[in-house]
């Protein structure tokens, strides 16, 4: 972006320079920026340039007015096929949301969140009996979307009957300016054998060459979502074949290499579990019955650092964690045996109050930020 252009098309009248135009586009929603595109061929170069991408995102990351909470419906029971986006405000009242359509949902196929990373969301695809087909790259600010087919998909009945067990992790490598997805293929025998002594298979994904690779490890079970942190994935792994918690497992984005830090003691494999980030730092929650548990590891990589930072009830058992909102609000899933349902919930650690949600179960959860990463 060079200093000495200056921004606007032909005709007369002073002319704003360039990087004074550049200061003030940085600070716009991506939105305003899509239509500014069209204002002249100077600001449409300025606002494609990589460079202010990555400027424009730098900025929107540190503005509560650029980060939501996106709803997808579009799960197996999904009624719209839609993704409804909140702003960065507590969600007992919500203001109306705007309504996104998925561009890339076709019906009988299944969809499941993958995760969010720097702006761009994950979706995985599946067919209805379970075979995976393929993975989906949205910016749903440009409403742009690239798909990728798997190298060599896998069907996924359940733990039961035995066969592939498939985990995603989304993220980015900083080193390389590079979006990945890892894929982990792990065995379950417990009734076919021909699985029995099959190694997980890792495999990597590299959006800016486009390609998958295989790496050769030792992966223990992990749990199905993982959460990225300081260049790392993280997971929660099973003892055996997921007959209690291990430990967190990490896989080092850039070394290509996983890792393994305990988790708090005192889980007990009765214990809902979920790994989460929270101000920038690793945490986990866990509820048992009415006891709820925040741990928080203050020294990333040190397990002597776990502390414990939240302790709270609920009155309904708690199903799922959903994690934590940009505003702090703890979103969770209880069982409510009165209305024979599930429901969402909120609660509030500064004030201690829960609050009844309008989301749906049905409705995958994630944090975003706005950008303009092209696709």
């Amino acid at each position: 972006m060079s200093s000495s252009s200056s921004s606007g098309g032909g005709g007369g009248g002073a002319k704003l320079p360039h990087d004074v135009a550049v200061e003030i586009l940085k600070r716009l929603p991506a939105r305003s920026l899509l239509r500014f595109r069209c204002v002249c061929r100077s600001w449409r170069s300025a606002i494609d340039d990589p460079r202010f991408v990555a400027l424009h995102w730098s900025h929107s990351a540190l503005h509560a007015s650029s980060r939501h909470l996106a709803c997808l419906d579009c799960g197996d029971d999904a009624v719209q096929n839609r993704c409804s986006l909140f702003p960065n405000a507590p969600l007992a009242l919500p203001p109306p949301p705007s309504q996104i359509e998925i561009p890339f949902v076709a019906p009988p196929n299944r969809y499941a969140l993958v995760g969010s990373c720097n702006g761009l969301i994950c979706v995985s695809e599946s067919s209805s009996d379970g075979t995976e087909r393929a993975l989906y790259f949205w910016n749903l600010f440009t409403r742009k979307h690239k798909a990728v087919r798997l190298p060599r998909p896998e069907r996924m009945p359940p733990f039961s009957v035995g066969g592939a067990h498939v985990v995603l992790g989304f993220c980015f490598d900083a080193k390389s300016n590079d979006y990945r997805v890892v894929r982990i293929i792990r065995y379950l025998g417990i009734r076919r054998r021909r699985f029995r002594n099959k190694k997980p298979r890792v495999e990597v994904y590299s959006f800016r060459t486009d390609s998958w690779k295989t790496l050769e490890c030792e992966v223990p079970l992990l749990c199905d979502s993982a959460v990225f942190l300081n260049g790392n994935l993280h997971w929660y792994s099973f003892n055996g074949e997921g007959d209690g918690y291990g430990s967190i497992v990490l896989f080092n984005v850039a070394d290509e290499v996983f890792d393994e830090i305990a988790l708090p003691e005192g889980i007990s494999p009765h214990f809902v579990l979920s790994v989460t980030v929270l101000n920038e730092s690793l945490a986990v929650f866990f509820s048992h019955r009415e006891a709820c548990f925040v741990w928080v590891m203050k020294d990333y990589g040190v397990p002597e650092s776990w502390s414990k930072l939240y302790t709270f009830e609920v009155t309904e058992p708690v199903t799922g964690f959903d994690g934590f909102t940009w505003n702090g609000e703890l979103l969770m899933e209880i069982n409510c045996e009165e209305r024979d349902c599930k429901e969402r919930v909120s609660w509030n650690p500064i004030t201690g109050q829960f609050s009844i949600l309008p989301l749906s179960t049905r409705y995958e959860l994630v944090p975003v930020v706005e950008s303009l990463f092209p696709l």
